[in-house]
Order: C-alpha cells, then sequence, then structure tokens
C-alpha cells in the first residue's frame, strides 16, 4: 500500500513531536522545502531523502509510502506488568493509549486513570516498532521499573487482540532485572495473561496454534 510520501513525513513529524523548522534543521534544508515535501509538491532527492528517514525513524520504503499495516493497534489499551525482583509477586496495570503510524508505535498513559488509585503507578510512556506484524521491540519509561527507562519486547497476537512479553533495564551499576509484561484493549485481558505468564513462566498456553491469516 502506498500512501504518499508526503503523508508520511508529516504524520511521522508530529508523532515524534518535530515542528517543520526543526526537521528542516536537521536534514539541512529550508522550512519552506518540508512544507513542499509535505503537500507533494516536490519530491526529495534521493540523498534528502536518506537524511529525511533518519531523522524520522524510518526505512526509505517507509518514506516512500510503502508499508503492511494489517493491524491497527492505535487506541485505548491496559499495561500490566511484573514488579522487579524484590517484589516479584506484585503486578501493576495501567491504561495507556497508542498511537499507529506505518510500523512505529507510541505508547503513553492516560492523563487521568479511570480508577482512583491509593499508589499511582509513575507515567508509562514509550515508543515501539511493529516487526513482520509478529512482534513489538522498543523502549518504555516509567512502570514503577528500578531504572527511568528499560528495553521491552513482546509477541503480537496474531490478529493483535493482545501481546506478551518482558521488560529489561538496570540495576545498580553492574547488574540487570526483567519482569513479564502484557498489552490487551481490556483490563481484564491485561491480568488474566499476566497471571498465566507468571504461573508458567512466559509459556502462553492460551496463545493461538494458528498463523495469522494473508
Amino acid at each position: 500500500m502506498n500512501t504518499g510520501t508526503g503523508k508520511v513525513i508529516q504524520e511521522r513529524r508530529r508523532l515524534l513531536g518535530l515542528s517543520q523548522p526543526a526537521l528542516a534543521t536537521a536534514i539541512g534544508v529550508s522550512s519552506r522545502q518540508i512544507t513542499r515535501y509535505e503537500s507533494e509538491e516536490q519530491s526529495p532527492t534521493l540523498p534528502v531523502a536518506v537524511r529525511l528517514a533518519n531523522a524520522l525513524q524510518v526505512s526509505l520504503a517507509e518514506l516512500a509510502g510503502i508499508v503492511d499495516n494489517r493491524v491497527d493497534l492505535a487506541g485505548d489499551w491496559w499495561a500490566a506488568w511484573q514488579k522487579p525482583a524484590n517484589h516479584a509477586d506484585e503486578v501493576e496495570v495501567a491504561a495507556v493509549t497508542i498511537r499507529h503510524e506505518g510500523d512505529h508505535l507510541m505508547l503513553d498513559s492516560t492523563a487521568e486513570p479511570p480508577e482512583p488509585a491509593a499508589d499511582p503507578v509513575d507515567r508509562v510512556r514509550g515508543e515501539m516498532r511493529v516487526w513482520e506484524g509478529e512482534a513489538l521491540t522498543g523502549w518504555v519509561r516509567g512502570m514503577d521499573i528500578a531504572y527511568p527507562v528499560g528495553t521491552i519486547y513482546y509477541a503480537l497476537h496474531p490478529q493483535g487482540a493482545h501481546a506478551v512479553g518482558s521488560w529489561t533495564t538496570k540495576s545498580g551499576p553492574d547488574g540487570l532485572v526483567r519482569g513479564w509484561s502484557v498489552l490487551a484493549r481490556e483490563k481484564s485481558d491485561a491480568e488474566k495473561l499476566l497471571a498465566e505468564m507468571l504461573r508458567t513462566d512466559g509459556n502462553v498456553e492460551s496463545w493461538p496454534s494458528t498463523s495469522r491469516s494473508a
């Protein structure tokens, strides 16, 4: 599917929180030139396209608008995760919103959680990439983990209904700590899947055996 280079530039720039002048400075062109690209009045030359792809953190194919977006992951989700080793049996759950553009996801906890909490969770933020419609990888900040930022890996359900995986982050000057984590559309599903991950040490028995249909 081809969505147009101009649309890709504009949507990805906004997703990353870049103004036209900031993007122009990053790739060495004028702000007016960015406007021309986004309106598709003019197409970037190959050297400029390479710089654009790097600045927007996409491939040249994605910049050209050639993306496979069969599963739309945008919308409201619930994140559930296992706390660090010293609280291994404790879990946290938070409402999050996902923005989906091409193969990239931006994850952010809602400003006002739907349920009051006596001990509110730090705001959850992150950025992930979809790989072949089967896996999500990226970084996450918050989640009450030991270090301010960590890496995340999720295996994506064949119909995009939920994702299961784990987080890893730094623990002290020399160590690492990890825990299981889940994304689901419904809070009850997130809690159930995380409980299954904890019980089976990551072997999701309810995972479908059939692959995604074309």
